[in-house]
């Protein structure tokens, strides 16, 4: 059925418009390939791939006819406090309360300054010797982004801010994370991404990544951020990155490698696959948390996807820590690693996507989805997955809140993060003691039959179906079936033998 579909749209014209600077050979590659042409009217199109959300006009959008890759709603985990506030909410605790132990595991201490109780309770947490990281909350590319050492310095950057009415742009400050895993005596960090499939309803994906490393040699007593930040923008503007540039981006395979040959598996008891195995299935588990977070703030809408770049750090005891999710993560191939990740990475996303959205408009079933090849599926609220042959595992949601997990052969699912799902009515909780009868007056004949003929017609209306979720901004959404975005918590998509067939 799918197969037609592709054959009909092939029929018609289906144009695109890239906006920005941000690997446009790489989308406009993988549309020209499909079939599609460009637009001759930016405001004229069937799928729009922008730089910036500011650059799609979300007011004329016309959902279910035309696609665009940025979901609006999206600040509350792009920008970095929307990223502290949603995931404080998740685990249910305040900037003033204890961040939870499974909120500790993964996300370093941080702090809103503005926030006046705040910051009175940040003073009295720094040390005089500590380094704290001082990061604008709506900017990327290291922009803004400054150490703060000792609580002196914190003391006097805070008076600064407040006699200087411009320097009042929105801040967070974390805890600096000042024992880093390092490769070779340099500071790295990993990018992984997460994809937004479809958003209505919501198919969710997990892609691993590669290594970005700093030029120099780490050193906590230097000023230089070309030492202690990693992203690429960051890196250029050191003198030797042009020679260096192929040794700044690892591949995985290089970084499994690399921990083999300098004894880091036997040092800290890990597998020979650690990389492919432990750590893929822990930052696989916090993408899944991170869009769980963010999915009650999100305004879904057919033809809306989103691709986030989720940016990872280890320190020396391996543990893994969140530091931010951006919403333009760089699409650019200037070194081998990229030219073999990036064009493979955007031709699936725009597959998917694309296959996805047709799907839907079209009303056929979500899966099996013909375009997945390394992108992983970690969260569907689709309700033909269940018939589509997708293997579930029994999820029990704990009582306890954060992250729980359940061991599937190589993989660690996480079964849910927060808020447990209401029981069903079916359930032990509901069974209580039958409500008293309440007492009915003698009715005379007429009332009697009009209230028969009220029954009649009530009985004769059109019957609304409803669907208890989780959610409360999908429960006027009838795609969703009941409870399945717990029971579908990072599942995989089972072989079929026909899904190599379908295009």
């Amino acid at each position: 059925m799918y197969n037609s579909i592709v054959r009909h749209t092939r029929l018609r014209k289906r144009r695109f418009v890239i906006c920005g600077n941000n690997g446009n050979s790489l989308v406009e590659n993988s549309l020209i390939k499909r079939g599609w042409e460009w637009s001759d009217d930016d405001d004229v199109f069937h799928l729009k791939w922008t730089e910036l959300k500011s650059q799609i006009d979300y007011e004329n959008f016309q959902e279910g006819k035309q696609m665009v890759n940025h979901i609006n709603s999206s600040n509350c985990i792009t920008t970095k406090a929307g990223l502290l506030n949603s995931l404080r909410s998740y685990f249910g605790c305040s900037g003033l309360q204890e961040m939870s132990t499974e909120f500790k595991q993964f996300f370093p201490e941080t702090y809103r300054l503005g926030e006046f109780r705040e910051q009175e309770k940040l003073l009295n947490v720094i040390g005089e010797d500590e380094i704290w990281i001082c990061k604008p909350t709506n900017s990327n590319q290291g922009k803004g982004i400054f150490l703060i050492k000792g609580k002196q310095s914190m003391l006097n950057y805070i008076d600064k801010r407040r006699k200087n009415i411009h320097a009042r742009c929105t801040r967070i400050v974390q805890r600096y994370i000042s024992r880093p895993l390092l490769l070779h005596g340099r500071k790295f960090d990993i990018r992984v991404y997460l994809l937004v499939g479809s958003s209505r309803p919501y198919n969710v994906f997990f892609h691993t990544g590669y290594l970005r490393l700093a030029v120099n040699e780490y050193d906590t007593s230097s000023d230089d951020l070309t030492t202690h930040l990693t992203n690429q923008y960051v890196q250029k503007r050191h003198k030797d990155y042009s020679k260096l540039k192929d040794d700044t981006v690892w591949s995985m395979e290089q970084f499994q490698n690399y921990l083999n040959e300098e004894g880091l598996t036997e040092k800290h008891s890990l597998k020979p696959d650690w990389v492919f195995t432990d750590l893929h299935d822990r930052m696989k588990t916090l993408a899944y948390t991170i869009f769980r977070s963010a999915q009650t703030s999100l305004v879904p809408k057919i033809g809306v996807f989103d691709l986030y770049g989720l940016d990872f750090m280890l320190d020396d005891s391996l543990n893994v820590w969140l530091l931010e999710v951006n919403t333009n993560p760089a699409m650019h191939t200037n070194c081998p690693v990229l030219e073999r990740l990036l064009p493979n990475l955007i031709d699936e996303t725009l597959g998917v996507c694309i296959e996805l959205y047709e799907k839907k408009v079209a009303g056929l079933p979500n899966f099996p989805i013909a375009s997945v090849d390394n992108f992983e599926l970690i969260y569907t609220a689709a309700k033909d997955a269940v018939l589509s042959g997708i293997h579930l595992p029994a999820l029990v949601p704990s009582k306890q809140s954060g992250i729980q997990y359940i061991n599937r052969g190589s993989e660690l699912a996480p079964i849910k993060c927060g808020h447990p799902p209401k029981p069903s009515k079916s359930s032990p909780e509901f069974k209580s003691k039958p409500a008293p009868k309440k007492l009915v007056k003698p009715a005379d004949t007429a009332s009697v039959s009009t209230a028969k003929t009220q029954k009649k017609r009530s009985s004769m209306a059109t019957t609304v179906k409803t669907y208890t979720v989780p959610n409360p901004t999908d429960t006027k959404r009838e795609e969703l079936p009941p409870q399945v975005p717990y029971k579908l918590a990072l599942i995989e998509v089972a072989p079929s033998p026909k899904q190599a067939n379908v295009l």
